[in-house]
């Protein structure tokens, strides 16, 4: 591949990307407008919002998939994942968990000390906060457990198969492994906003597209993404309903616990990254062999050439002795 071809590759590779994330800003625009145009309170209805943005987005992508997708080059790809797999992601969530705890509270710290950090931290607390601008008793229940269901299970979906499915998906068709990865946590980073988000989306992005470069498979960033979610907000939205009932002490030391677990996976999930790499590597190694053996025939089944000769030559020494007879 000559210079240019390489560096056009690049380009639309990284256009048909940026184009992904323009489509899917588009999609949410669209869905935005809509709510406005039947006076439709996302404040109120949130749950009903975030279904539909990702509902449309789901449909959007699949159908991106289809058409970019070629036999044996599938832009999605999404193979089975073996149990030793999901227990290695398991481990990795928990670890990437207690990673954006610790971001958190060392920014919680530094915003003590600085006033832009504070305001900023201020802004975080409110945009994850469901029920910051609208009250919980004017919420219909029925949409704030809707809400927990797509926030935990569908907006997963919805952001991988953007994210590592559509935008990962170009990028290696033009880059390496790893600029893909850089790449794609870059897009993920800047679509989270520009405060405090950015830095442990930037984060999870390079965990969560590694480990889809190291399964192939679209499960593996859904369900990273999956039990993040569950455990980083799922938990904490279900204890603040006021018809759960569960006392504020008892909430309080549930979710500090599942931090301080999340913390001291950190270092485990290391070991989890480690052995996907070394699964990785020896499916690879079987494919080669798989290959190989597919397209090269073993020498002992090989057509013997000199075969027919021998037995022509034993055929004739068999008449003679025959005639001699």
């Amino acid at each position: 591949m000559t210079f240019k071809e390489n560096a056009l590759g690049k380009i639309s590779a990284l256009s048909k990307a940026v184009l992904g994330l323009v489509i899917f800003v588009c999609l949410e625009y669209a869905v935005f407008s809509a709510f406005d145009f039947f006076h439709i309170d996302r404040g109120i209805y949130r749950g009903v919002y975030n279904f539909s943005v990702s509902a449309v987005t789901i449909a959007m992508m699949i159908i991106i998939h289809k058409i970019s997708s070629t036999p044996g080059d599938p832009l999605i790809k999404l193979k089975k994942i073996g149990p030793d797999q999901a227990i290695c992601l398991v481990i990795i969530a928990l670890g990437m968990l207690g990673l954006v705890t610790l971001y958190i509270s060392v920014a919680d710290m530094i915003s003590d000390y600085l006033a832009s950090m504070k305001d900023a931290m201020e802004e975080y607390r409110e945009s994850v906060d469901r029920y910051s601008d609208t009250p919980q008793q004017v919420i219909p229940l029925w949409d704030s457990i809707l809400y927990i269901v797509v926030v935990c299970f569908i907006v997963p979906v919805a952001e991988e198969m953007i994210f590592r499915g559509v935008v990962f998906g170009y990028l290696r068709k033009g880059f390496g492994p790893v600029a893909s990865v850089l790449l794609c946590a870059v897009g993920f980073g800047i679509m989270h906003g520009i405060t405090i988000h950015i830095g442990y989306a930037l984060a999870c992005g390079i965990i969560i597209a590694t480990c889809y470069y190291l399964t192939d498979s679209l499960i593996a960033p859904i369900l990273l993404h999956m039990l993040f979610n569950v455990f980083g907000s799922g938990v904490a939205y279900v204890f603040a309903l006021d018809e759960v009932k569960i006392p504020a002490e008892t909430a309080h030391k549930i979710l500090q616990g599942i931090n301080i677990t999340s913390l001291l996976f950190m270092p485990v999930s290391v070991f989890a990254f480690a052995f996907l790499l070394h699964i990785k590597r020896r499916n690879d190694g079987k494919k080669v062999v798989e290959e190989y053996k597919a397209t090269h025939t073993p020498a002992s089944e090989e057509e013997d050439p000199f075969a027919d000769e021998g037995e022509e030559t034993n055929t004739s020494v068999s008449a003679e002795s025959e005639e001699l007879a």
